[in-house]
This record gives C-alpha cells, structure tokens and sequence, in this order.
C-alpha cells in the first residue's frame, strides 16, 4: 500500500518529534569554526603525546623507543644494516619511514653518547656531515644503550600499541633519553619543545643523591649542569631556574681565544651559528685579503683566522667584534607527557621522579617473579633431596602418576604442580648431587629478597656502577659548559 505522506497520522508523529526536539535542550547548534578548533587542538594533543613531546617516564619519543625496543629485541651479536634495523621497530610504529632516521641520530658522530655501536658513515649533526643511505651502513644497538635502557624490560609494564601489539609502556631508562643529547620540536597548535643536553654524569649524581634519601620528594640543591660545550654568559641561577620549572633562556658565547701572534681560533660556536656567520662578520677583511680564514675541522670544530702578512688589520678588534656577533640566546622549554597529562614547562626533577617510580615498579614486579619462580625451584629440589635420603624414589616409581602425585602431596604438603614437577625430573636429575644447586639457588633467594625489600638501596648501587661505566665513555670526549660571569 502506498503511503501517503499528508495522511493525519505522519502529520502527528511529525509533530510530536518537533516538540521532543523543541524540549530537548541537550540538541545544540555547534559553530563549524569553535568545532574545527576543537578537532584540531584534540589532534594536536594526540600528535603531541605520541609523537612530537617525549614521554615522561623515559624522556624518549615513541619512534625512539620503538626503535630501541625493537633492535634489543631482533637483532643479534653482529652488526646489520640500518635498513634491516629499522625493520625490527615495524611491528610497533605505524610511520617505518622515520625509524632508519630515528637509529641513524642514535649512532650518528656528533653525540654527546653514541648508543650504537657504527660501522661507516653514520654522519656528524654537530658539524653538518651528513650519513650515508641506510642500506649501505651497518650497527646494532651497544651494550651500554641496553644496560641504560633496556635493563629487565620484559617486566615493564606492558600496553597495546597503535598497531595493537603490545610494547612497554616507557623504556627502564636508568636515564631520560632526551636529556644526553637534547631534544626539539614544534607540534602543532602547541608549545615549542626545546630540551637542553644535560651533562650525564651530573645526572647520575643527581639520582644518586635522591635515591640515598630514599624519597623521592627530595629534591638536590646541586642540579647537574647543561652539556654544551660552550661558554654561558647567562648566571648559574638562570640554569637553576631552567631545571627547576622547566622553561628560561640562556646567553651563550663562542669559546674562542687569540695568541700572541694574533691568531684567532674558534673551538666551539652556538648551535644557530656556523662557518657562514664567521665569514660574513668579516667578510670585509676576507676580501680586501687582510686575513686567512681556514676551516680545520676535523672531529672537532674548530676555525682559523690569521693576519695575512704585511696587510694592516686589528686582530684584536676583529676578536671582539666575531665574539660579540656570534653571541646566541637560546630559550628551553622543557615538555613531556604521560597516559594523562601533558606538561608543559616540566620540572627536571619531575621526570627524575617518575622515571624512579617506573624502576621501582619494574623491578619489584622482577624481583617478585623471580623470587616466586625460584622459590618453587628450591622446594622441588628440597623434596627431592628429602626423598633421596629416605631412599624412596623405587617406592614412588612402582605408583601409577596420580598415586605417586598424591603420596608427595601428603608427605611434603605440597600442592599438585609442585608434585608433579618432582616427577617430571629424569632419573638421572633426581640420583645426581644437587648441595650446590641448593647452596647457590639459596643465595640466588636471597639476594632477590635483599633488592625486594629495599629498591632504594638496590637502584642506587645500580646508578653507581653504571656511573663508573659511563665514565670510561665520556672521559675528556667533551669540554664542560663553563658559566663565565660566575
């Protein structure tokens, strides 16, 4: 039957909906502008947590820490090719364009601590050297990089990843990532990130210092200083004020000298700086053939200016006028986000702090695994050895599995699974010596009960051996930041 859409009946229910829309005062007109504003701050917020601010916990980005999980997870003992690298971070990260790059900076010259371990032309940031292709050089994450940051991560806390494969939730980073060799961004709708190098073993200091107090509310009153190899012009208290809420500015200086030939040498310059600024602060003394500028370079920067002979030029004035021009300000903010919140400026001691509550909870869960684990070892060889003494094994043998499951229940009040694993034991386990196995696996219980019962102490011993460690790398590799006004 046709419908006959004027008929009394659709005119009523027509009616009625229009009064329920009248009186529902929840149906608003949004304005497409205010909801292309919000979308795009939400997306904003998305791309910030996941992609463009480091993550609280380890100060690593999520490519960084897919990168570093993938590798302690795929590769092995020799080097690979960066292309097959990146491949072991593809199960995690939806973007797999960006992982090669990711690994590249990991392992690249110009860090202030390299974690790869590089064969060919990995590229120097610092200097503007370049890498070569993926495919042609080869490293593999080193056996430091995985102590700092992989150290039981199978006992991290594990979550869905975004391509639904679960991956930790931050890395057991002995240190924040983002603090050896600094890190930016600018994500959209947001804040810029400017996080500043931070000398590393100051940083290990620093945790050493919380971790002996054990409270984490306990805050040092010596910070570890920036690592930028550079003169500061700025006063100290402006640094502590950057590691204290998290966001200031710094006046940074080259590190230049002249001798006493009127040599000019340039060791070390601002970031923003380069060759090019040199040679167009004197750029008119070059091309009247008055001075000599050389770029000598090699591992380390480093820039000469000489006086070409019998040409009349003040090289002292030149001196001054390059160290007043090729003067910088620089302004940090430091960033970060968790599962719930992004903060935005971050205290230093607020990422050390929730940094430390992932260890703590990382390496109780391992130590209460291991302790379970092992507990249930001890008392399966403890009945074992029992059982050998009072020479009963021909006994239990002559039982079928359920009675002799049952007779070691009720003779060591044992439930099933402990049972039953006495008699998956072959018999050449069960009539062999087993003293120092019990003696050892003992002492295995505990030490684990030991670092159990007082993280604190357990991390901080940790922190101190891994100092020492780092020290071998970083010793004289890098001149410290040297505040001059102070």
């Amino acid at each position: 039957m046709k419908l006959d859409l004027f008929s009394e009946p659709v005119k009523e229910t027509v009616n009625k909906k229009r009064d329920v829309d009248a009186e529902d005062s929840t149906l608003k007109i949004i304005d497409a502008t205010e909801l292309a504003k919000t979308s795009y701050t939400e997306y904003s917020r998305y791309v910030a947590g996941g992609r463009s601010y480091p993550q609280v916990i380890d100060g690593a980005k999520s490519s960084y820490r897919r990168a570093i999980y993938g590798m302690y997870k795929g590769q092995g003992q020799k080097k690979m090719k960066v292309a097959e690298l990146s491949a072991f971070a593809l199960p995690y990260h939806p973007h797999p364009t960006s992982v090669s790059g990711v690994i590249i900076q990991l392992g690249e010259a110009g860090n202030k601590l390299k974690l790869m371990d590089t064969q060919g032309n990995w590229g120097d940031s610092s200097r503007g050297v370049e890498a070569s292709a993926d495919r042609y050089i080869e490293g593999r994450l080193s056996d430091l990089a995985q102590k700092l940051f992989c150290d039981s991560i199978e006992y991290a806390e594990m979550v869905p990843g975004e391509i639904d494969k679960p991956e930790p939730k931050a890395l057991p980073a002995y240190i924040p990532l983002c603090f050896i060799n600094g890190s930016s961004g600018i994500p959209s709708g947001l804040p810029t990130l400017n996080i500043p190098p931070i000398d590393i073993l100051g940083m290990f200091d620093y945790y050493i210092d919380v971790l002996s107090h054990k409270d984490l509310n306990y805050v040092p009153k010596k910070v570890p200083l920036p690592n930028l190899e550079i003169d500061v012009l700025s006063k100290k208290e402006d640094w502590d004020t950057i590691i204290k809420i998290g966001k200031g500015s710094l006046k940074i200086a080259p590190r230049m000298e002249i001798d006493k030939n009127n040599v000019i040498t340039i060791t070390s310059l601002p970031e923003t700086k380069g060759a090019d600024h040199i040679r167009k602060i004197i750029e008119k003394e070059i091309l009247l053939d008055k001075v000599d500028f050389r770029d000598e370079s090699a591992k380390e920067v480093r820039y000469v200016i000489e006086k070409v002979p019998h040409k009349q030029v003040d090289m002292k004035e030149l001196y001054n006028r390059l160290y007043t021009k090729l003067q910088s300000s620089v302004t940090y903010n430091m960033a970060f986000f968790d599962s719930e919140k992004i903060y935005v400026p971050c205290s230093f001691h607020k990422v050390v702090k929730e940094n430390i509550k992932y260890l703590i909870a990382t390496h109780t869960n391992r130590t209460t695994i291991q302790l379970d684990q092992n507990r249930l070892r001890l008392t399966v060889l403890e009945i074992i050895e029992d059982m050998k003494k009072k020479n009963n094994f021909k006994e239990i043998f002559q039982l079928d599995n359920e009675k002799a499951i049952d007779y070691i229940c009720n003779s060591y009040k044992v439930d099933k699974d402990i049972a039953s694993k006495v008699l998956q034991k072959p018999l050449s386990y069960l009539t062999k010596e087993h003293l120092k196995e019990l003696e050892d696996l003992k002492d295995l219980i505990s030490s684990l009960e030991r670092d159990n019962s007082d993280m604190y102490e357990f991390l901080c011993t940790k922190y101190k051996a891994l100092k020492k460690e780092v020290a071998k790398v970083v010793k004289d590799k890098f001149k410290p930041t040297v505040f001059v006004n102070n």
